[in-house]
């Protein structure tokens, strides 16, 4: 009898083993998944940033600057003096 339930058992933890063994087998693949995601979502930041820094750059506002004809202001105006603040 004591053999018959030592039996069962070790039958039972062989198949718990089995399971818990395709279960990690499982997980590890949603690892891979979300492993690849998370590096394609890193590499889609990079180059979104340097797509933002080759838009913000000086030379390219320089650049726009100059094709649509801005020029430097020599002497610009402040809004310190009241008179602008108020009419006259």
């Amino acid at each position: 009898m004591i053999k018959k339930i030592f039996l069962i058992f070790l039958v039972f933890l062989f198949l718990a083993n089995i399971f818990i063994f395709m279960v990690n087998i499982q997980l590890g693949e949603e690892i891979k998944m979300y492993d690849k995601k998370i590096h394609l979502l890193r590499q889609e930041n990079l180059d979104l940033e340097t797509k933002i820094y080759q838009l913000t750059s000086y030379e390219k506002l320089a650049s726009l600057a100059a094709q649509l004809n801005f020029v430097k202001n020599e002497s610009p105006v402040y809004l310190e003096e009241i008179k602008y603040a108020y009419k006259n």
